[in-house]
């Protein structure tokens, strides 16, 4: 019976890993898209390095806001101006898969914030507008009470997730 809740946590941890990597790669392609992603990036320190992580070991991602935009640094183990730490795989999971809103997360006490606290409720406006682009319609209605208007469409983002992210990668290899 140990065996298999180790199993399944493992299961989490990788699930969470795979979502984390969207989400790295939506936040970058939102700020490219919608004038509100990039104005709320624009008005983060320059160099300022933002990461979502998972307590104890688990996944994480990070950006770096520079020159007014939005740089992916992926998983990597990085120095953080704003560390945003859910407490367990448990607690980040139903955020992660549009089960429950970004607000509702902070204020269930899922999540510690290490950092500007000005940052990081710019992060929940920025992932708020994230959410409405990465999630089918009939999710954000349920999981935002107003959802953010999108700018552009879900095929538009998921382009711009996937090539123009992509095309950053392989730059910076």
């Amino acid at each position: 019976m140990a065996r298999r809740g180790w199993r399944t946590k493992r299961a989490k941890k990788a699930l969470t890993a795979v979502v984390y990597g969207v989400l790295g790669r939506g936040l970058v392609a939102s700020a490219r898209l919608d004038d509100r992603v990039r104005d709320e990036v624009r008005s983060w320190p320059d160099g300022t390095v933002v990461t979502l992580r998972i307590a104890p070991f688990g996944p994480q991602v990070s950006w770096r806001a520079a020159s007014g935009s939005l740089e992916y640094l992926g998983g990597a183990e990085v120095a953080s101006d704003l560390l945003v730490t859910f407490k367990s795989v448990d607690d980040a999971i139903p955020l992660l898969l549009g089960m429950k809103p970004v607000l509702g997360s902070f204020a269930e006490h899922r999540a510690t914030v290490r950092g500007d606290l000005a940052v990081a409720m710019s992060l929940v406006r920025c992932l708020h507008i994230v959410e409405g682009y990465l999630f089918p319609d009939i999710m954000t209605r349920r999981i935002l009470p107003h959802p953010a208007k999108r700018r552009a469409s879900h095929l538009t983002a998921y382009v711009f997730l996937i090539f123009r992210t992509a095309s950053l990668e392989g730059a910076a290899s």
